[in-house]
């Protein structure tokens, strides 16, 4: 039986697809991202597919239900991104689907075959659930009362910062820390990881100053733009939502055909996940992810237009 597991590259997607390969091992491996998720899982042939921590562009959602529709493949979907409800009922009659808001893909992947895994996997899931601020789920607070809390963050400190680094941030160096921690090894295992990890910090501080300098307020945003080190597009982010003191930050890049913009907030009150699926359709992008952490992709001189539509959601919230 041939068996894929399709992942996302961060901390929870790799925790997650390192769970999966634990259960199977013989599986293949292959990272994926929301803009290119509905064609690989296209071009994906298997018996068997599992798909961990992977959104999909809302417009996408019709051909994603064809694709699944044709394809004979059994398929395991492990993930923690706002569904559409007409879409999310299709895929509980199609394939396995353990979706919660609340939790990480790593965790619900774990609870699926916990009873199939060695007891000491349950750290892959923690990793991830720390990585990707999902920690407060009752099932993590009690796993950690198990274990020294402080080494478990020295881990996911270790992979958070380490694959944010050009020498981690390939997919086969990826796959081959997921193989590492399928095994039951450690981030801080896996060769040349802590390393980068040191070396990611201290370019993080440096970015907060480089931020400083060269962030501009647009009303209630703080943007930056074509920063050097595109992993740190996250922290970028809101170190603009810092240092202008506004409400969301910006970290935007110019792809060629396309401006991708990582967008992070300091106000919990605005959902980015709606914000962004809204005001990038509005100029004929895409856009979403998490309520506190999200991104969008919109057409070449189309800037200005979406931050007017964005400073016009975060008004009316304010109201």
């Amino acid at each position: 039986m041939k068996i894929v597991i399709l992942t996302h590259s961060d901390c929870d997607g790799i925790c997650a697809g390192a769970i999966a390969l634990a259960r199977f091992p013989h599986a293949q491996v292959f990272f994926t991202k929301p803009a290119s998720f509905v064609r690989d899982l296209d071009e994906c042939v298997a018996d068997k597919i599992i798909i961990c921590d992977i959104a999909f562009n809302h417009r996408d959602k019709e051909e994603l239900m064809h694709i699944i529709r044709e394809k004979p493949s059994k398929m395991f979907y492990f993930d923690h991104h706002p569904l559409d409800f007409k879409v999310k009922e299709f895929l509980k009659e199609r394939m396995v689907l353990e979706h919660n808001l609340e939790m990480s893909a790593s965790e619900l992947i774990y609870r699926y075959y916990q009873k199939e895994l060695p007891d000491e996997r349950v750290w892959i899931a923690i990793y991830g659930a720390i990585g990707d601020y999902c920690a407060e789920t009752q099932f993590v607070k009690d796993v950690e009362k198990d274990w020294d809390i402080r080494a478990l963050y020295f881990e996911v400190s270790t992979l958070v910062m380490g694959i944010k680094t050009p020498h981690f941030e390939h997919y086969d160096k990826k796959r081959e820390i997921v193989r590492e921690l399928s095994k039951g090894k450690n981030p801080s295992d896996v060769y040349g990881l802590v390393m980068e990890a040191k070396q990611a910090v201290n370019k993080e501080f440096e970015l907060y100053e480089i931020v400083k300098n060269r962030a501009e307020k647009r009303g209630n945003i703080g943007i930056v733009s074509d920063l050097e080190g595109f992993g740190f597009r996250g922290p970028a982010a809101l170190f603009a939502a810092t240092v202008t003191n506004s409400v969301l930050g910006m970290s935007i890049y110019d792809r060629t055909n396309h401006l991708d913009i990582t967008v992070r907030t300091r106000n919990y009150k605005v959902d980015l996940n709606l914000l962004l699926s809204e005001t990038a359709a509005a100029v004929g992008g895409n856009g979403g992810g998490h309520p506190e952490a999200g991104g969008a992709r919109i057409p070449m001189g189309k800037l200005d237009d979406f931050l007017d539509e964005v400073n016009k959601k975060l008004d009316e919230i304010k109201k």
